[in-house]
């Protein structure tokens, strides 16, 4: 059985956006506020699905939940999850540990010893990781793994795109640093393989959404999922083929200068 994925990012406090993970307000879209964020955990919790790591066997009526960036908020987020006994997947952009907002090696730890996934999410989280010559993206994902498997002491084998930018030769170069499982940022059920790395599909958690939305992405209910299916789908040929139209249309939305 295919099982839906839920993309979050940060969880912070209103008003100091910036004090976790990437700043600005692009960023600052994806971040929840804490009180938000603990309805949502309250009301997947109380929904009859599993959330666990999505190494472990499979099973049935299970969610993943995974966290970009590697932010500081990480670690109040795996305290609001154990509560409920949810599995977070962390993807951690390794060449921001230990600097202002994000995770130090201590923390990362931690997270793994109380039984979440920490993954990549690259080594420096380019703009278009899609884009890079092929020694470059090679070097981004296993610059990425080594790091983190120094930290952890444990194979990496989980890992997520940065900015929503796969390729094939994004994937394959994930595989080639032996990733077995790589979230993407599509809003798709149907799941594919590269060289033997699984290709997980997310569903978008954004600033403003309500539990109500995180709800009806988890089960599939109402329109929400082909909502995001279409979004995404619209934007691909802007992204593919008029790359400055998107960028700039992309940046007045999000409110960025």
């Amino acid at each position: 059985m295919n099982h839906a994925a839920l993309m979050y990012h940060d969880v912070v406090t209103r008003g100091r956006e910036d004090a976790s993970g990437f700043p600005g307000a692009a960023a600052a879209h994806y971040k929840l506020d804490e009180a938000a964020f603990a309805r949502h955990v309250r009301t997947l919790a109380g929904s009859g699905l599993r959330f666990p790591a999505v190494t472990a066997p499979p099973g049935a009526a299970a969610c993943y939940l995974t966290f970009d960036d590697g932010g500081r908020s990480a670690a109040g987020i795996a305290d609001a999850l154990d509560v409920h006994g949810m599995v977070g997947h962390f993807l951690v952009t390794t060449g921001r540990i230990a600097t202002p907002g994000f995770l130090d090696a201590a923390a990362i730890r931690r997270l793994a010893v109380g039984g979440h996934v920490v993954g990549s999410h690259s080594h420096t989280h380019p703009a278009e990781i899609s884009r890079l010559p092929a020694a470059a993206l090679d070097a981004e994902w296993r610059l990425s793994v080594d790091r983190l498997q120094q930290i952890l002491g444990r194979e990496v084998t989980v890992a997520s795109v940065p900015g929503g930018f796969y390729s094939h030769a994004v994937a394959r170069a994930a595989a080639a640093a032996g990733i077995r499982w790589l979230f993407t940022s599509e809003p798709t059920m149907r799941p594919h393989a590269v060289d033997g790395c699984r290709m997980l599909g997310r569903y978008t958690l954004w600033r403003g959404m309500s539990a109500t939305d995180a709800l009806a992405l988890a089960l599939g209910r109402a329109a929400l999922r082909q909502r995001q299916w279409l979004g995404w789908n619209l934007k691909k040929p802007l992204k593919r083929c008029a790359r400055p139209v998107y960028q700039r249309v992309r940046r007045r939305w999000l409110g960025e200068a």
